[in-house]
């Protein structure tokens, strides 16, 4: 040290350097808890975008799925060649029942290549003035509209006004007639292919309201379908997204179809400008993004995805949301712990540090949960164990989603629901030609069992018995179609690929044969006839796919394969035998089974005998 010069020490109290690494930690813990909570809501809210996206598809597809099944089944109306006359037509009825009871419907109509047309509208799509202008009575339900023009000099029209029974209230006629069918948009579009159709968006004749139509083309014309943009608007207003956010449905183009209306709790501003921004994120097809957009200083969370609008023919389903409406309870909840956390931290560091795990884990926990649900893996329920009000809430919510899921999947093959899930399809009518294995299965003197026994005890013997015949079939990577009394119907090869699906099909029949013939041996008593189980086998091609309505799609098989294995099954019960199988699936696993030939018999709704072999256990 030089002379004249004093040193003073640098002193820090034990206080001061606590507080300063407790603070430190303090801030580093809080820090940490405050975007990882964000990061973990944005995953929820990504996540609860993309399954309510999904619901809206599922709805949307449920309201256009039944317009395109009608107009891609016209052609096989037994009526639909028929030529209109003054009092109508033959599937008048079959037309006014499709107007009564899917209410999407505008107008469902025939147009004919000379000129004529057939038409059952709602009258709802129609405005009161264009009513009295019509000379519609009231209660005025439904319009039937016939235009005859075929070799007549001059064609007439007629328009009858009908009450909701279909039953007449009044009827006009004129010459002056300016619509011809064969002029309008959806006409000229399904003339030109055999394929069903559907135009761009137009004003329809009737009653100048833009709408898409859906059509094709058969022997003497054209059969259309109406649904008004209206209609788009008022279902997209029903779905619970459009209270504070937009739904909207736009072409490829950006051209905007149908929207949801403005909403007296969002922002009207910020509204237009989500929807403008929407319109400028047209997709390519297949591909689905969710994705968060500056909306006027506001932080909004959009997806969009494909849609199909009928026709096959492919729009952009966009839902946007501000990201408070989706993430709000958490955020908040977020803030709130860390104005919290910072209070404690000064007393207690080891407690910020518990308080923050609290609030990041549930919601780790729960974006793990809905990626779980999005593969249907839905066996691991959602634990309750947020101290969080809000959080709890949302636990409970997917949960409960999640026992739906569930429970809907006990009704249909969980394989099919997996795969749609996965690939984000939509359940359509329809189907593909598929090389599969069907097996039939019934139970001999089951009626006469049932005869003499209490409705329960019938019950409770065949919940036993569909139990291990579920279980072993599904053991077997069988697809399960349908339960049909006491009958059994499944297939291989179809959703999933299934290798040696002949053989896996002759293995779960025998192993059905083995594993209920304890059950049904327990079900013998003197006065019953023995009862057991006959199976029939058939290997070969048949169209696999969705078949039903816009209430329910059923996944099944159809066809002549089908049809064999089902009246295989049947001639169990003049052979005495228990598994008849094919020629062709016989064939297929030659040497591998215990096969006996049973001759050739004769098959219901077969000309020719065929050939049938008895599938023994082995010995």
């Amino acid at each position: 040290m030089r002379p004249g010069r004093t040193r003073f020490p640098i002193t820090v109290s034990l206080f001061v350097v606590t507080l300063g690494v407790a603070l430190a930690l303090a801030a580093t813990i809080i820090s940490y808890t405050h975007y990882s909570n964000r990061a973990s809501a944005l995953t929820a809210g990504r996540a609860l975008m993309e399954r309510s996206a999904e619901v809206v598809r599922l709805q949307t597809a449920s309201l256009i799925a039944p317009i395109d099944s009608i107009a891609d089944y016209s052609g096989d109306w037994l009526d639909v060649d028929a030529v209109p006359k003054a009092s109508g037509h033959p599937a008048r009825k079959r037309m006014i029942s499709f107007v009564n009871v899917m209410p999407q419907i505008a107008n469902i109509y025939i147009g004919y290549h000379d000129g004529s047309s057939y038409l059952i509208g709602a009258a709802r799509t129609r405005s009161k003035k264009d009513l009295e202008a019509l000379g519609a009575p009231e209660g005025t339900h439904l319009l039937e509209q016939i235009i005859l023009r075929g070799d007549r000099s001059k064609p007439i029209r007629y328009d009858r006004f009908l009450d909701e029974n279909g039953d007449t209230l009044a009827t006009t006629s004129t010459y002056e007639i300016d619509y011809d069918p064969r002029e309008r948009p959806w006409f000229k579009a399904a003339d030109e292919v055999a394929h069903v159709t559907r135009t761009d968006v137009y004003l329809f004749a009737g009653t100048g309201e833009p709408g898409l139509t859906v059509s094709k083309r058969y022997a003497k014309g054209v059969v259309g379908v109406d649904l008004t943009l209206e209609d788009l608007d008022n279902f997209l207003n029903s779905e619970p997204q459009a209270k504070e956010g937009v739904l909207a449905i736009i072409g490829r183009d950006g051209a905007l179809l149908a929207n949801s209306s403005e909403n007296e709790t969002v922002d009207r501003s910020g509204w237009r400008a989500a929807l403008e921004a929407l319109q400028t994120r047209v997709l390519d097809p297949g591909q689905d993004t969710v994705d968060t957009i500056d909306v006027n200083g506001r932080m909004w969370i959009t997806h969009l995805s494909k849609i199909e609008l009928g026709a096959n023919t492919q729009e952009n389903l966009a839902i946007a949301l501000p990201l408070s409406a989706v993430v709000g309870e958490l955020t908040q909840a977020s803030r709130r712990t860390i104005g919290v956390s910072m209070l404690i931290a000064l007393g207690s560091v080891p407690l910020i540090w518990l308080v923050s795990r609290s609030l990041s884990r549930p919601l780790q926990v729960l974006a793990d949960g809905t990626r779980r649900i999005r593969e249907f893996d839905l066996d691991q329920p959602f634990p309750h164990e947020s101290v969080v009000d809000e959080i709890y809430k949302l636990e409970g919510a997917l949960d409960q989603m999640r026992t739906s899921l569930q429970t809907f999947g006990r009704y249909v093959p969980k394989a099919l629901v997996r795969r749609m899930i996965e690939r984000q399809e939509v359940p359509e009518p329809g189907g593909v030609k598929r090389d599969i294995t069907v097996l039939f299965m019934d139970l001999e003197n089951f009626t006469a069992m049932s005869s003499h026994l209490e409705p329960e005890e019938v019950m409770r013997r065949m919940s036993r018995y569909f139990e291990i015949v579920t279980q072993t079939l599904l053991d077997h990577d069988a697809t399960i179609d349908k339960y049909i009394g006491d009958a059994v119907m499944a297939f291989w090869n179809a959703p999933n690929r299934v290798e040696d699906h002949a053989a896996k099909a002759c293995e779960a029949a025998l192993a059905v044969i083995a594993a209920s013939k304890a059950e049904t041996d327990s079900w013998q008593d003197g006065d019953i006839p023995p009862v057991r189980t006959r199976i029939g086998l058939h290997t070969g091609e048949a169209i696999v796919g969705n078949v039903g309505s816009s209430d329910r799609l059923n996944y099944t098989a159809l066809g002549d394969t089908v049809n064999l294995a089902s009246r295989l099954e049947g001639v169990n019960r003049e052979l005495k035998t228990s598994i008849l199988v094919s020629e062709n699936l016989a064939a297929r696993v030659e040497g591998r089974f215990q096969m006996r030939s049973v001759g050739e018999t004769a098959v219901k709704g077969y000309e020719a005998p065929v050939k049938v072999f008895e599938l023994l256990p082995e010995e």
